[in-house]
């Protein structure tokens, strides 16, 4: 157990042990190393924008995720 390998954190406190668990799931978030790629940014953009001159086009995520389960035999 990694607990056992450090003897120090069984010694924190609560408060401390809380604080040390938050840390370590900030440490585990995904950090963006860099602005979103250009390409990316343009795609977004225009799908908004196609949503936008058309909306009663789009169909609502649970009308989807229905038609992929179909489509998989679920």
């Amino acid at each position: 157990m990694i607990l056992e390998q450090i003897p120090s954190v069984q010694r924190l406190s609560s408060a401390e042990k809380w604080q040390l668990i938050d840390e370590l799931w900030d440490g585990l978030l995904p950090q963006p190393d860099s602005a979103p790629r250009p390409e990316i940014v343009a795609l977004l953009e225009a799908r908004l924008a196609e949503y936008r001159s058309n909306p009663a086009a789009a169909a609502p995520w649970a009308e989807v995720k229905a038609r992929l389960r179909a489509a998989r035999g679920e």
